[in-house]
């Protein structure tokens, strides 16, 4: 390790160094305390845990007395009396990012991990080597503390170790099988017991084919299992034996990996005629190798209903998938972001939602990594610059991309140019339509209005509309009608690419009837990607039944195109025609924009109102808990955009009040990175407009999505960032207490929590504040092992959300509830209770607190005796939390779950794996009441699975890790459990 400035090593001998230079800490008892305190870098210390850790469990009578001397000489000899602090309860060591190399290793471990999960081998290999040479030998290896050497030291090395099979996986799957060899030999002799060494060293042997020593591999494996433990090798350890001597292929290929094609291309378009020989060559391209190309064109030639043709043409040489997005490069809707477009398509191929960074570049080095060796086709529809597309490519000759754009963009890439129709392909176009008797009976009509059009696509499509579904449909007159043109049509411009379009366009907006064109107008200023009937009646101030026979004129005139059964959209021609006919016909843009904003925040706040109540209810609930999340979802597109455009264009109070209405929604259901940028712009106008109460609301929402990423410390950074007045003052603290308690900081959880209480009794407050302080006080105290104290806060909250009638604080208090219910044994009430919950939050869709509460419930149907029907609620909590992803806290707690489901059905062993699964996600999430169950439970795994030496180990591990954070239940049990195992 090389040491900067200013640095501190406990990952071997204690190193320290201030400004530049090594020093010394020559005191035993003195490095014994540095040392703790390192170990808890930034949180405080108990004056009980240094002691224990300084004299062990017999300390002298004046040891209280003897700590502080100890810990002012440490202050002297480090030069700075305040980088060590006293706190209420104890000492505190203040250290800045990266000044650790625990904190160092710890970080590129995780940065390795995601890296893996996002498949981009190469750099996840690199980072966990850096993450390794953080090591330089046995932590704190000139130490003097029986203690730290039980507990501390031993669940360091674990971590190494850990990682250590991390990067061999990693190696494997880059082929480095000659390389990881010799280690695997040194890490076997090493780890005799650590099966998942032996079967990467019989893998890698395999793969270089060494059947004969890696069958060996096996039998060495087999003898120090059965001479040391006296147990079988585990059943995954067998599998890879028997797929050896089997000769399964599947040895030789990477560790399968979450991938479920996916097709995003839209439906072919319908009476697509021509292009014969731009298609051949595009096709064939695409299904020889794989290529990039870029259709360009003028607007309404038809590059889309051509890429969407080629895609479909194609598909089967692409079967990993299709991929596709509109860029809206030159629609008056905002263009999509890139972070939008890779946050869509990383869903899109099955990744979790945690696994989703909110960086754009992170999100583009995971989408590439995701394509790798991946045959994939990517159609990127709409672009305006090259700047749009380049984070889009892929990177991996395996995937084609098929590029759209009224310009040529300057890429490599080959350019296949649309023109207009020919003639011949024109004429055919309006033929089908009409059909052939009457096609051919006015052949010269059509040929005339074929030219008139431009030979165009969307204006030939456009001049259909008015003609398909007359009785006797008059081309001729059609045509003098289009050929003497009206006032409108003295809007065309001379060489203008479009003007063929706008005449077509002229001529169908002049046959609609005042009611429609005013629709039509003032559909060009939705900013969204389409629109619903409500969202245009209001546009309009109409019913909706008005506007729905409005918008049906239009689909029928072919300006505008249904997208789904109450969906339409304007192509982006028509919306920018649209905009002008409406400036030009003086509507009132301003007062019908603001009336659809109103619309969105109206019917926002409602259905928050039916779904997430305790953040704010403004009237009793009209709409059913399904119809609520179907608008949502529907909407949400449209929200978003509504949002981006008045933090630009203003009235600016309306992005910060959007954003409020909607995060409910968009924290429970995974959309992070679009709502990450969404509050990010609302901050910025919060910040433009000087109200300081919005700006601070939108760190709090930033702090809950970060909460709902799984990163605690990123949330509580920007609490720290806000000063809460008036109404957020509630958010803000109940929030703060939420992450100190998931943190494990016990005490300044509740003081948080207490303020909560406090801030109840204010005129402005409502029940939920009160709910909130009572349910966060009582799960404080169940972490604390005091159930009576915890069931009587929880019993009030439960009773007052009932009648406050919410659903999701109410489901929050019953779970809570469960648990202490749990703890005391009476498992057929947490039963009751948890399914309460359970239904309460499939109403609100709130899906990872289903996961959370359906691991719980499998606990109590375990305790309760119903083994069965307890393995089926975790295997699906499982399912759940892995589809959804976006919270290690929640996973933990669905393995350590399921780990004591499988010990009660007599399979301690893989009782062990998961629980070993739980710490590992625990302990990187900083979920430190998740790390000592876990600890728990895998002393009573490992107990009875005869491996009492570990059982012990993980014992004294979760007494002083339960001790030090307050967890007064788990430090029972785990002192119980050693007195058991001694």
């Amino acid at each position: 390790m090389t040491l900067s400035q200013d640095e501190f090593g406990v990952l071997g001998p204690l190193v320290v160094r201030r400004d530049g230079r090594s020093v010394p800490v020559t005191a035993a008892k003195h490095r014994i305390v540095l040392a703790t305190l390192l170990l808890s870098a930034n949180r405080s210390v108990p004056t009980s845990d240094l002691i224990r850790r300084v004299w062990g469990d017999t300390p002298p009578d004046r040891a209280a007395q003897t700590l502080p001397v100890y810990v002012m000489r440490l202050r002297r000899t480090l030069g700075d009396p305040q980088l060590i602090h006293t706190t209420p309860t104890g000492y505190r060591i203040d250290l800045p990012p990266d000044a650790l190399d625990l904190h160092r290793f710890e970080a590129l471990a995780e940065r390795g991990a995601a890296l893996a999960a996002a498949e981009d081998f190469p750099a996840a290999a690199a980072v966990y080597e850096q993450a390794l040479d953080c090591w330089r030998g046995t932590p704190l290896a000139d130490v003097p503390s029986d203690s730290l050497h039980e507990t501390e030291a031993p669940n360091l090395a674990e971590r190494r170790l850990r990682v250590i099979s991390e990067l061999v996986d990693v190696k494997l799957r880059l082929d480095r099988c000659d390389e990881v060899i010799a280690d695997l030999r040194r890490l076997t002799a090493q780890h005799p017991l650590r099966e998942p060494f032996w079967s990467q060293l019989m893998v890698a042997l395999y793969r270089v084919d060494r059947q004969a020593d890696a069958l060996d591999a096996y039998r060495q494996a087999s003898t120090a299992l059965a001479r040391e433990l006296g147990v079988d090798p585990s059943d995954s350890l067998r599998a890879v034996h028997h797929a050896i001597l089997t000769g399964d292929p599947a040895l030789y290929q990477p560790a399968a990996s979450t991938w479920a094609p996916v097709s995003q291309l839209p439906a072919p378009v319908g009476n697509f005629v021509g292009r014969g020989a731009e298609l051949a060559r595009v096709t064939g391209l695409l299904t020889r190798s794989t290529a990039t190309v870029l259709v360009c064109g003028p607007p309404g030639v038809g590059k889309t209903a051509f890429a969407t043709s080629v895609g479909h043409a194609v598909r089967d040489r692409y079967p990993d998938g299709q991929l596709y997005v509109n860029l809206r490069g030159y629609s008056t809707s905002p263009p999509l972001s890139t972070s939008a477009v890779l946050a869509r398509f990383l869903r899109a191929m099955d990744v979790r939602t945690d696994h989703i960074p909110v960086d754009e570049e992170d999100l583009v080095r995971n989408y590439r990594a995701r394509l790798r060796g991946r045959r994939v086709l990517i159609t990127l529809d709409n672009a305006a610059s090259v700047d749009q597309v380049l984070p889009l490519l892929p990177g991996d000759p395996g995937c084609s991309v098929v590029i759209t754009s009224r310009n040529e963009l300057k890429l490599r890439a080959t350019a296949v140019r649309l023109d207009v129709l020919r003639v011949d392909e024109a004429w055919k176009l309006l033929a089908r339509s009409l059909g052939p008797e009457a096609a051919v009976a006015q052949f010269d009509a059509l040929s005339e209005l074929a030219r008139l059009c431009g030979y165009l696509p969307l204006a030939l499509r456009i001049a259909l509309g008015n003609l398909v579904g007359a009785p006797h449909a008059d081309v001729a007159s059609y045509v003098d009608e289009l050929r003497g043109g009206d006032r409108l049509s003295a809007l065309a411009v001379d060489n203008d690419d479009t003007a063929a379009v706008r005449r077509a366009f002229d001529l169908s907006y002049a046959a609609l009837t005042p009611d429609a064109a005013r629709l039509f107008r003032l559909a060009g200023l939705v900013p969204g990607p389409d629109f619903s009937v409500s969202g245009v009646a209001a546009l309009l101030d109409t019913p909706d039944d008005v506007a729905g026979g409005l918008l049906e004129d239009l689909a029928s005139a072919h300006l505008v195109q249904r997208v789904g059964s109450d969906r339409f959209a304007l192509h982006d021609l028509l919306h920018v025609y649209a905009a002008d006919r409406a400036e030009a016909a003086g509507d009132d843009v301003e007062a019908a924009r603001r009336r659809l904003f109103d619309w969105y925040l109206r019917t926002s706040i409602e259905v928050g109102d039916v779904l997430y109540p305790e953040l704010g209810v403004s009237g009793p609930p009209r709409l059913s808990p399904d119809v609520a999340r179907a608008w949502l979802d529907a909407e949400r597109a449209s929200v978003l955009a509504a949002t981006e455009h008045c933090a630009v264009h203003g009235p600016l109070p309306m992005t910060w009040k959007l954003i409020d209405a909607v995060g409910g929604y968009f924290g429970s259901h995974g959309h992070h990175v679009e709502f990450v940028h969404a509050i990010d712009a609302a901050l910025g106008a919060a910040r433009a407009a000087g109200d300081h109460d919005a700006e601070t609301l939108m760190a709090v929402w930033l702090a809950a999505e970060h909460r709902n990423l799984g990163d605690l410390r990123a949330a509580q950074r920007y609490l720290r960032s806000a000063v809460p007045t008036g109404r957020t003052v509630w958010l803000h603290t109940g929030l703060d207490g939420v992450v100190h308690l998931e943190l494990g900081d016990i005490p300044a959880a509740s003081a948080s929590f207490e303020r909560m209480m406090s801030l109840s009794g204010e005129p402005w407050a409502g029940p939920h504040v009160r709910i909130g302080a009572l349910a966060g006080l009582g799960a404080l105290r169940m972490m604390r092992g005091e159930l009576a104290a915890a069931e009587s806060l929880l019993g009030e909250a439960l009773d007052l959300a009932r009648s406050a009638d919410g659903m999701n604080v109410e489901a929050t208090c019953a779970a809570l509830l469960a648990r202490c219910r749990i703890a005391a044994g009476d498992h057929r009430q947490a039963v009751e209770l948890l399914r309460h919950a359970l239904a309460a939050w499939y109403r609100t869709g709130a899906r990872h607190a289903r996961a959370e509460s359906m691991s719980h419930l499998a606990v109590a149907l375990c305790l309760g005796g119903e083994q069965a029907e307890a393995l089926r609620t975790a295997q699906r909590a499982l399912a759940l939390v892995q589809e959804l992803g976006g919270n290690p806290r929640i996973e933990s707690e669905v393995h350590n779950a399921l780990g004591l489901v499988l010990l009660h059905l007599g399979k301690p062993a893989r009782a062990v794996a998961a629980h070993l699964r739980a710490l590992e996600l625990a302990t990187a999430a900083d979920y430190r009441f998740g790390v000592c169950r876990s600890h728990i439970h895998l002393v009573q795994a490992l107990a009875a699975d005869d491996r009492r030496a570990d059982a012990l180990r993980h014992a004294h591990v979760a007494r002083d890790l339960a001790a030090h954070s307050g967890f007064g239940q788990f430090e029972h049990l785990a002192t119980t459990a050693l007195t058991a195992l001694a």
